[in-house]
C-alpha cells in the first residue's frame, strides 16, 4: 500500500522544507499508528502543522519588538483599554519574561516565578502548550514530556505528539471526516482561529494530491 504522507506532499506545504524526507517518513508512521486514514483529516493536519510550525519542530518564540505588537496579541495584559496594567516595554525582546507572565496558572502551570510559562511553551509540530498539555501528550506517546519537554523539538516525538492531539486530545480528526476543516483551526488554535485563511490554502494544495 502506497504512503498517504509522502516527501512530495511535505514539499507542497512547504517548499523550503530542509527534511522532507525524514519527516514524510516519520509523519506517515505516526498516521498509522493513529488511524488517521481520512484524506480531509491527512491535509488538514499538515495545513495546521504548517501554521503552526512550517512543519518543522520549534518551540514558541515571543520575541516581540514592539509594544503594540505585544498589546494586540496580550490585550488584557499590556492594553489598558482592555484591563492591562503591565508595562510593555519590559517584555520586549525578553520571552522568558513574557511567557512566565502571560502563561501562568493556567492549565497546571505554576505561577510566574515557577517558569513554567517558559518552560512549558509552545513546541513541536502542533505547538503542545502548559504543563499538562505536554503531561497529557507524554502519556499518550509514552514520553516523560513533562520532566523533559525540550523532548518536543525533536521531530519523532513532535510528530507523534501532533498525531496524538489530533486524534486524542483535540476533535481535529473528527471535525476534518465530517468535513469541518474551518473547525479544525478551532480544534488546534481556539476562538481566535488564527490563520484561518492561510490554513485553508495549505489544506487546499494538499488535498488533490491525497485523492
Amino acid at each position: 500500500m502506497n504512503p498517504m504522507i509522502t516527501p512530495k506532499l511535505i514539499l507542497t506545504a512547504n517548499s523550503r522544507h530542509s527534511s522532507a524526507d525524514v519527516t514524510a517518513t516519520k509523519f506517515e508512521a505516526a498516521r498509522v499508528q493513529y488511524s488517521i486514514t481520512d484524506p480531509r483529516s491527512v491535509a488538514a493536519l499538515l495545513a495546521n502543522g504548517m501554521v503552526e510550525s512550517s512543519l518543522v519542530p520549534q518551540r514558541e518564540g515571543g520575541s516581540y519588538r514592539t509594544a503594540d505588537r505585544l498589546q494586540l496579541v496580550f490585550p488584557s495584559f499590556f492594553d489598558p483599554r482592555r484591563g492591562g496594567r503591565y508595562n510593555a516595554a519590559n517584555y520586549l525582546q525578553n520571552p522568558e519574561g513574557l511567557f512566565n507572565l502571560v502563561y501562568a496558572g493556567k492549565r497546571g502551570n505554576g505561577d510566574v516565578a515557577s517558569g513554567d510559562g517558559f518552560r512549558y511553551r509552545g513546541g513541536g509540530i502542533i505547538q503542545t502548550t502548559f504543563r499538562n498539555g505536554y503531561a497529557q501528550t507524554g502519556r499518550l506517546i509514552g514520553q516523560d514530556l513533562e520532566r523533559k519537554p525540550d523532548l518536543i523539538e525533536e521531530i519523532g516525538v513532535s510528530v507523534q505528539a501532533a498525531c496524538a492531539y489530533w486524534v486524542t486530545l483535540s476533535s481535529g480528526d473528527a471535525c476534518a471526516r465530517r468535513g469541518d476543516i474551518a473547525g479544525t483551526r478551532r480544534a488546534v488554535n481556539g476562538p481566535a482561529m488564527l490563520h484561518l485563511d492561510e490554513m485553508l490554502a495549505v489544506y487546499r494544495r494538499l488535498l488533490p494530491l491525497l485523492t
